[in-house]
């Protein structure tokens, strides 16, 4: 090689190589050093970007020349991480192999190749990808299995899958892109397996099924459990077993799914080093379809208890408050005929937590919205209660008499609106004098106003059904009448929709962890030569 294109490759130095070239009308595929390395395997050593993409401009069949080592400068830019410099590499190479462009004798004469050069592998079998992940650049190796996915699915000469080697080098990313390739191999270096790797790793790590089944990959899942059916025996760290972390992450299809797999069969019942079983897990963040698919497999043991000695009936009662997930759950357990600990024959009254009294909640800003709305109730209801419906008379001798007072509707009405105003004057009252005083009297006041502001929107529904049909009953009967079923319905829609919602939850585990603020880290470790994964789930604090 002239050893001023070396120099300039080194450096970087577009303008000097673009001016050589052009005056000594070199040819820069003859340009060689003594390891048959060409200019642009020197620029992707270095990660000269601009310089590369000139080489690449005056001369692509750079592109395609290995070394004595059987690199590519794509292995080469891989191998150092240059990420840059491998999105132009790899670009340059779809636009040469895209069959729509046309094609020069030079690079005719290496069509075939072309096509699929980024799959070639060096003399050691290292693909791009290998090259890219065994010196740990992730953003690299991610960028070329969204360039092509088939990269998952080489194997070097040491036996090597790039599964194996992400597992061994605790590149969780990588894992996880892998196995949502859908063609991967899992091969490793003398036999071994991703999981051997994990457990050799140690420390911080993972396993592919585990990762499968959080990452929702049904069919990954599947793949794995057809190629190792005993792997449904493994559990982490903390006794875990599959349908456990399925159904803390994973949708209710996706766990049904798992679920009708013979090799899981016998994780029904399994329980974790809590003594939890998966029944407990579910019960714990009510998830009720969930709970509802396990007891119809009619296998689930229902008196089983855990370490506390609490069954799946006792968890649903803990943290006892107005939840209707939480009630229909617990309404479900009783119809299936669960039934409470000999240490529990009645829901606890020592977990019977009302959410105003835990702790961080913001009592500041609840007092304010109830504040708001009483006031809203008390200025609406004062306005009723001096418009009456119908009106006045306006002859003597009643004048300013309320013209239907002897109806019974209007009486109805008159006493419903009462009930609201003085129901939501006095909850505006205790929200401000609550604001003044301690804390504790604060979360003692919002408490009774939950109560009041529920008689306050019930009694506007009353006066306002009674309002319009003391108005139009003389007129049009039919239409009142239908007024008052509407009105009569609000509270039947309510808890029907409330009801539905606690129940049809697909979703209902990624929600609670969006809600609860759930964080969730992976760890990995060798216990007695086995290898066992550990996802440490955060509990819900006490707010």
């Amino acid at each position: 090689m002239d050893p001023r294109i070396y120099r300039y490759a080194m450096s970087g130095d577009t303008n000097s190589m673009r001016k050589l070239v052009k005056e000594d009308q070199l040819d820069l595929t003859l340009q060689l050093t003594v390891h048959s390395n060409n200019a642009l395997h020197i620029a992707a050593q270095h990660g000269h970007r601009a310089f590369a993409e000139e080489l690449i401009r005056l001369s692509p069949y750079l592109l395609f020349r290995s070394n004595f080592d059987g690199d590519l400068p794509l292995h080469v830019a891989a191998r150092e991480g240059h990420m840059e410099l491998v999105d132009i590499l790899i670009d340059s190479l779809k636009n040469i192999a895209n069959p729509d462009d046309e094609v020069t004798d030079l690079e005719s004469t290496d069509s075939s190749m072309s096509q699929a050069v980024w799959l070639k592998i060096n003399l050691k079998g290292n693909t791009v990808l290998h090259e890219a992940m065994r010196f740990r650049h992730t953003k690299v190796a991610m960028a070329l299995l969204g360039f092509d996915p088939r990269l998952a699915d080489g194997l070097n000469h040491a036996g090597e899958s790039p599964l194996y080697l992400a597992c061994e080098l605790r590149m969780m990313v990588v894992v996880e892109r892998i196995l949502s390739c859908g063609t991967f191999r899992i091969e490793g270096l003398n036999g071994r397996t991703p999981l051997h790797a994990s457990a050799i790793s140690g420390h911080y790590g993972i396993t592919p099924f585990f990762v499968a089944i959080q990452a929702s990959r049904p069919r990954t899942t599947c793949m794995i459990l057809d190629y190792c059916p005993d792997i449904g025996e493994l559990r982490d760290r903390s006794g875990k077993n599959a349908l456990h972390i399925s159904i803390r992450h994973n949708s209710l299809k996706k766990l049904e799914a798992l679920m009708k797999r013979p090799e899981l069969g016998g994780l029904v019942n399994k329980p974790d080093n809590d003594g939890n079983t998966p029944l407990h897990t579910a019960t714990k963040y009510h998830v009720y379809r969930k709970v509802k698919l396990m007891l119809d497999t009619h296998c689930v043991d229902l008196r089983a208890r855990n370490e506390e000695g609490l069954t799946a009936l006792d968890v649903s009662e803990l943290g006892w408050e107005v939840n209707p997930r939480q009630i229909s759950v617990r309404k479900f357990l009783l119809s299936r005929g669960a039934v409470r600990s000999q240490f529990q024959t009645q829901k606890p009254q020592k977990f019977r937590v009302h959410p105003l009294n835990r702790r961080g909640v913001d009592l500041k800003s609840f007092c304010e919205t109830m504040s708001l709305v009483a006031v809203l109730l008390a200025t609406i209801s004062f306005a009723a209660a001096f418009t009456l419906p119908g009106g006045y008379n306006s002859d003597d001798p009643n004048k300013g008499h309320a013209t239907l007072i002897k109806k019974l509707a209007l009486k109805a009405f008159l006493l419903s609106d009462t009930i609201t105003f003085c129901s939501s004057l006095t909850l505006a009252i205790l929200m401000l004098c609550g604001t003044l005083g301690d804390l504790v009297f604060l979360r003692s006041t919002a408490i009774w106003c939950e109560l009041l502001l529920t008689i306050s929107l019930y009694g506007s529904l009353v006066a306002f059904g009674t309002g319009v049909y003391v108005v139009i009953s003389d007129q049009c009967m039919w239409l009142a009448i239908i007024i008052l079923l509407m009105v009569c319905s609000v509270p039947i829609i309510f808890d029907e929709i409330t009801r539905i919602s606690s129940k049809m939850t697909p979703f209902a585990v990624r929600l609670q962890k969006g809600l609860l603020g759930q964080s969730m880290k992976r760890s990995i470790d060798i216990v007695q030569n086995t290898v066992t994964v550990q996802y440490s789930d955060s509990e819900p604090s006490s707010t």
